[in-house]
C-alpha cells in the first residue's frame, strides 16, 4: 500500500467530532480569503467566550493531527469535482514544465515562474478603469446577491493548512506533514493534484446549516457546561433560544438622519463592548477589541453589507422562534425544543432559498433543473464529505466581479428618494463599507463599540429585480473587477512584509489567479471539454480586452478556469448570469451537499408551504420575503413587521 493509500484509507482517531463540540464552531480574526494554520505549540488557556484566537487551542491541535495524520476529525476534505482531469496533470492544466510529465511533489522551476509572470499581468488587466460609474457595466442582479454569495462561502468553506516554518532541529518532521506554504511563498511553488488533496482541509462542515450563525448552539440553564463556550456569547442572555442582536442609538448622528424604522435599536451584530472588555479579567492579550462581533463567523464582519445580512439572519432566526412559541405552543416547556424546531426551520428556508432564489437568478436558465433531476452527480470524492475546489477556488468566486465602487446605502448615503432626486451625500464607498465594522478600527472618527446610527442598511435598495435605478444593481459577471479590489483596504497592512508581497495580498485579481495554479485547478478549456460544452473561442475570450490580456492568455496556453467562468458569463449570459461551465460547477456543488446531507430540505421534502409565513400568509420564497419577516426590510405598506406590539426579530434582552 502507498503512503498515498494510507492517508486516504486511515480511519479517523477515536476522538470527538470537534465539528459537533463547542471548539470547534467558532472561528475569529481570519481575513479574506484567509487560511487557519494552527499553531502546535500550547498557549495559555483562553476564556472561550472572549478569546480573539481564530481557533481556540484545543481546536488547532484537532486540526493540527488532521493535517499530520492525513484524518478528517476536525475538518472536512477537498477534492477535485472533474476526477479525470486531476488524472490527466499536467495536461489539462497550466504548464509546469516544458516536458509535459507529471511531476510527483512541490514544483518550482522557470516554466513555473513564466506562468506566474503571465498571471500577474492578467490579474492587473483584470480591474476597471477609474472614473465615474460606467451604467453600461450595471447588471440586472440587485445587489444584495454580491454579498449573499459571500454569505454562503463563510457557511461552508475555511481553509486550513499546515504551518508556513519547514519542520526544525525542535520540530522534527513528522510523517504526512505536508505544508503547502502559501502564493506569496518565494520561489513560487505549485502542487500537483495528490498532494492538495492530502494536505488543504476545510474547516468548516459544508452542508449548509448555518454553522457561521448558529456555532456550536447555546447552552441552558441545568445542561452540562453552561458559560463555558465560545458559541454562547452569540446567543441572548434572558432568552438563549434567540441569538444576540447589538444595539445602535436611536438618536440621530448630527447631520444625518435616522434610517427607518428609526425607533428600532436592534440593528447591528452584538459586539464587545468598552466595558465588557474592561471588566475581563484574562490577559491583555486575550482580551477582544472592543467592537469585535460575538458571531460564530468573523469573516462575516468583513463588510458591512454581510454584517448587516447576517444581522438579517440572526433577527430571522429570532422571528421564527417567536412564531414556533405562537403555532407550537406544546414545545414551549422546553426551550431546547423551541430552540432546535426553530434552527431546523431557519435552515430549510435558507437552504431552500439558496436553491431556488440564489442559484435560479444568478445560474444559466435550465442547468439547475437538469442537476436537480439527475440521478448520477458529477461530483465523486474519496471521502464520504468534500468540497471541490473547482466551485471554491474558482467558480464560486464570480461574484467579486460583482462588487461596486459604491452602494446606494440608505438615505444618508446614496440617493435620497427615488431618482432623479440628488443624492444627499456620496454613496457608501467600499472604504466606508470595510471601516465601519468591527474588523475595520479604521474609521477615522472612532468606531467605537456599536454601529452609528446613519450606518444601518436600507435593504429596499439592494433587494429589488424591478428597480429601475440600476445603480443599486451588482455589476455585471464579466472579468473585470472594481478598481478599489486592487488595493483591499485590509490586506497586506503587517509590519515587515516585503513591499511586493504587500502589493499582491491587495491585488484581488492576482491572488485569485495564482490561487488557481498554487492548487492545480484545470484550465477552462478543459472543464468545459469534461461537461462536453464548446469550449469558448480565442476571439470570445480575447472580445474587448486590452492588449495585456491578450498577451498574458496567450502565454499560459490555456485559460485560468476562474478568468474563463466570468468570461463565460459575460459571452452566454450578458453579465448577468453564469454560462454553462460555471453554472454547471454551482448546481452540481449545492445540490451535492444538500443531498449529502441527511437533514436537508431536499431530503426532508420540505417546502415552504411547511415553513413560516409572512403575516398575511405569504410563503417565503426570495431574500426579500426573509428579511421582511426577520422585520429589517419594510412590508409594501411601508411599515416593519411587528410582533405583539414590537419589532420582529428582537432578541429580549433588556
Amino acid at each position: 500500500m502507498t503512503a498515498q493509500e494510507t492517508t486516504e484509507n486511515a480511519a479517523p482517531a477515536p476522538e470527538p467530532d470537534l465539528n459537533a463540540t463547542p471548539v470547534g464552531r467558532t472561528v475569529r480574526s481570519v481575513r479574506h480569503g484567509g487560511s487557519v494554520r494552527p499553531r502546535p505549540r500550547p498557549r495559555p488557556d483562553p476564556h472561550p467566550p472572549t478569546s480573539p484566537a481564530p481557533l481556540l487551542h484545543d481546536t488547532e491541535m484537532a486540526v493540527l493531527r488532521d493535517i499530520i495524520d492525513g484524518r478528517f476529525n476536525a475538518t472536512t476534505s477537498f477534492d477535485y469535482l472533474f476526477r479525470d482531469l486531476r488524472g490527466r496533470f499536467p495536461a489539462a492544466h497550466l504548464p509546469v514544465d516544458d516536458e509535459g510529465t507529471p511531476p510527483e511533489g512541490p514544483i518550482s522551476n522557470a516554466r513555473v515562474t513564466a506562468v506566474v509572470a503571465a498571471l500577474k499581468k492578467l490579474g492587473a488587466a483584470m480591474v476597471e478603469p477609474g472614473g465615474p460609474p460606467n451604467p453600461d457595466l450595471d447588471s440586472t442582479i440587485p445587489a444584495v446577491y454580491t454579498y449573499w454569495g459571500q454569505f454562503i462561502d463563510h457557511d461552508i468553506t475555511l481553509n486550513t493548512n499546515g504551518p508556513d516554518n519547514p519542520p526544525s532541529a525542535d520540530d522534527p518532521p513528522r510523517a504526512g506533514d505536508l505544508v503547502l506554504g502559501d502564493i506569496v511563498s518565494d520561489p513560487f511553488t505549485a502542487f500537483p493534484p495528490e498532494t492538495v488533496v492530502a494536505s488543504l482541509h476545510n474547516g468548516r462542515h459544508p452542508f449548509l446549516n448555518l454553522d457561521s450563525l448558529y456555532g456550536s448552539g447555546p447552552r441552558f440553564p441545568g445542561e452540562p457546561g453552561r458559560r463555558t463556550t465560545r458559541s454562547e456569547a452569540a446567543y441572548a442572555s434572558d432568552d438563549p433560544a434567540k441569538l444576540a442582536v447589538g444595539r445602535v442609538a436611536t438618536d440621530a448622528v448630527p447631520g444625518f438622519d435616522l434610517v427607518a424604522p428609526g425607533h428600532d435599536a436592534q440593528r447591528d451584530l452584538p459586539r464587545f463592548t468598552v466595558a465588557e472588555v474592561d471588566a475581563l479579567t484574562v490577559d491583555p492579550a486575550e482580551r477582544p477589541v472592543p467592537g469585535t462581533a460575538k458571531i460564530p463567523d468573523g469573516r462575516n464582519d468583513e463588510n458591512l453589507v454581510v454584517a448587516q445580512l447576517h444581522l438579517g439572519h440572526i433577527r430571522f432566526h429570532n422571528a421564527v422562534v417567536d412564531r414556533v412559541r405562537d403555532i407550537e405552543p406544546w414545545l414551549t416547556v422546553d426551550d431546547r425544543a423551541v430552540f432546535d424546531r426553530a434552527q431546523q426551520l431557519v435552515r430549510w428556508h435558507y437552504q431552500w432559498l439558496v436553491v431556488n432564489d440564489y442559484l435560479r437568478t444568478l445560474t444559466k436558465p435550465g442547468v439547475l433543473d437538469e442537476v436537480l433531476v439527475e440521478p448520477s452527480l458529477l461530483f465523486r470524492p474519496r471521502r464520504p464529505v468534500a468540497m471541490p475546489l473547482e466551485f471554491a477556488v474558482a467558480a464560486f468566486r464570480f461574484g467579486h466581479s460583482m462588487v461596486r465602487n459604491g452602494y446606494d446605502f440608505n438615505l444618508n448615503f446614496g440617493a435620497g428618494g427615488q431618482p432623479p432626486t440628488p443624492p444627499k451625500a456620496a454613496f457608501a464607498s467600499l472604504v466606508q463599507l470595510f471601516e465601519f465594522t468591527g474588523g475595520g478600527s479604521l474609521n477615522p472618527d472612532g468606531f467605537g463599540d456599536a454601529l452609528p446610527s446613519n450606518w444601518p442598511i436600507d435593504w429596499a435598495r439592494f433587494v429589488d429585480k424591478g428597480d429601475p435605478d440600476r445603480r443599486r444593481s451588482a455589476t455585471k459577471i464579466d472579468p473585470f473587477l472594481a478598481n478599489g479590489l486592487s488595493t483591499m483596504l485590509k490586506e497586506g497592512n503587517d509590519a515587515g512584509l516585503d513591499p511586493g508581497v504587500k502589493a499582491l495580498l491587495k491585488q484581488l485579481a492576482q491572488r485569485n489567479l495564482l490561487r488557481g495554479y498554487w492548487l492545480s485547478l484545470p484550465t477552462g478549456e478543459a472543464v468545459a471539454r469534461a461537461l462536453q460544452v464548446t469550449p469558448l473561442t480565442v476571439e470570445q475570450l480575447t472580445r474587448g480586452a486590452g492588449q495585456d490580456v491578450k498577451d498574458a492568455l496567450a502565454e499560459l496556453g490555456g485559460t485560468p478556469l476562474w478568468y474563463y467562468v466570468l468570461k463565460e458569463a459575460e459571452v452566454q449570459g450578458n453579465g448577468n448570469f453564469l454560462g454553462d461551465v460555471g453554472s454547471r460547477i454551482l448546481c452540481e456543488t449545492f445540490v451535492y451537499l444538500l443531498t449529502k446531507d441527511e437533514d436537508s430540505y431536499l431530503n426532508h421534502h420540505w417546502t415552504p408551504a411547511d415553513g413560516v409565513r409572512v403575516d398575511g400568509g405569504k410563503m417565503i420564497t426570495t431574500i426579500t420575503d426573509l428579511l421582511r419577516f426577520a422585520g429589517v426590510l419594510a412590508m409594501d405598506d411601508g411599515t416593519f413587521r411587528q410582533v405583539d406590539g414590537g419589532p420582529a426579530g428582537h432578541d429580549g434582552d433588556d
